[in-house]
């Protein structure tokens, strides 16, 4: 893979700029390629929030996802028509684990038949690069992105050695590499070179915020009293809630009054509720779904906990810092995910005890007051990293 991102580094902006509009009088058009366009999904967060700080007269997002199956939608709210609102085109194909053979059938139509609207493909599916960025080539575009989200390809061994041939013949086509973490990019790209761009958020929406805790309490009947346990992301084995519910209940024990409010939705929804009535605290955790106002719910949190088996960098552990949370994350997560350096990780091996002592404890503290400083230093705010992201594609642009 060539390494491009020096440019990044090395050829200051204004120049960048420039040799940009030697070379086209237009934006730059991308297509990000995500599974989904879900509020709940790290990675359509991240480009949510990558849209918000793009210049349209430098450079335009359309989309290309997968969740839709026989026409319809398989995830409910979603960016899908705020971005259209927007100005942005969403292209759908259908699900690749419903048919595999349809979904690339589709997305080879669509190349077909848009591949030379754009200047660059940025594709945020590893298992799925071995038939987008194929296409993408086939059809012309030189220059063809290939995003690291996470620390590993699936939580199942045999999708796992499934997945490895694919991600292989994928990383064949792209011509540039992009990470979220320094770890996440090691995982996909080894010692190739690749850029990290960081899950940024926009700070200010995260602020603790006394109206939404007090609100937010009302609404799911809440104590106000009571310590409350909060944990954002999708109802899949990677997130391991059957887990956290054990430590839950473990936590309960000897914080009575505790709740647990879990943000989204996926087909292991049940089987968290069925854990939680065998052992007896089902009325303590609630389940609100997938929200279009998850930045409040953080308001609401005494802390954050996340179990999960792997990540990459979550949005959501940036979200919780910038509201002053302290995180209690799995030893799955990467440790550059604690930014404001007031995290606790906890091996999953450890006893329910210790996780609970570890929850216990961090909502004890209170909040970061100075989190948001931290943020912004490391580079976490929307903002700057919108700007290192359009001057990532100026640079690939630019070399043509």
């Amino acid at each position: 893979m060539p390494n491009h991102a020096f440019l990044l580094v090395f050829m200051p902006t204004q120049l960048l700029r420039w040799l940009t509009s030697l070379i086209t009088s237009s934006p730059i058009h991308v297509l990000q390629v995500v599974p989904s366009l879900s509020r709940s999904a790290g990675v359509s967060q991240f480009v949510h929030n990558m849209s918000l700080g793009i210049d349209e007269h430098r450079v335009v997002f359309d989309y290309l996802h997968h969740a839709t199956l026989n026409g319809k939608p398989l995830r409910d709210c979603t960016y899908d028509q705020e971005l259209i609102a927007h100005g942005s085109r969403v292209y759908t194909v259908s699900f690749a684990s419903a048919g595999l053979g349809q979904f690339i059938k589709e997305v080879e139509e669509f190349f077909v038949k848009h591949g030379r609207e754009y200047d660059i493909v940025h594709c945020h599916m590893p298992n799925s690069a071995f038939c987008v960025l194929r296409e993408a080539k086939r059809a012309g575009i030189e220059h063809r992105v290939l995003h690291s989200h996470l620390n590993s390809s699936s939580d199942n061994v045999l999708h796992r050695v499934r997945n490895a041939p694919l991600i292989a013949w994928g990383k064949r086509y792209a011509t540039d590499g992009v990470a979220c973490s320094d770890e996440s990019g090691r995982y996909l790209f080894g010692n190739k070179p690749f850029a990290v761009m960081k899950n940024g958020i926009v700070l200010s929406n995260y602020a603790y915020d006394d109206s939404s805790n007090a609100s937010l309490r009302a609404e799911l009947c809440i104590g106000n009293s009571d310590p409350v346990i909060g944990s954002v992301g999708r109802f899949v084995k990677q997130k391991n809630f059957e887990f956290g519910v054990k430590v839950f209940a473990e936590l309960k024990r000897s914080i009575p009054n505790v709740k647990w409010v879990i943000l989204g939705a996926g087909d292991g929804m049940d089987r968290v509720r069925a854990i939680a009535k065998e052992l007896g605290v089902n009325e303590s955790v609630v389940m609100p779904g997938v929200r279009v106002d998850v930045a409040r719910f953080y308001s609401l949190f005494d802390v954050f906990f996340m179990p999960s088996l792997y990540e990459g960098l979550p949005v959501s552990a940036v979200e919780a810092q910038a509201s002053g949370l302290r995180c209690v994350f799995s030893t799955g997560v990467p440790e550059e995910s604690d930014i404001t350096g007031v995290s606790r990780f906890v091996g999953l091996n450890e006893p329910y005890a210790v996780w609970a002592s570890a929850l216990a404890d961090a909502m004890s503290v209170g909040r970061d007051s100075g989190a948001v400083e931290k943020l912004t230093s490391a580079g976490y705010s929307a903002a700057a990293n919108a700007k290192k992201l359009m001057e990532f594609y100026e640079g690939l642009v630019a070399q043509r």
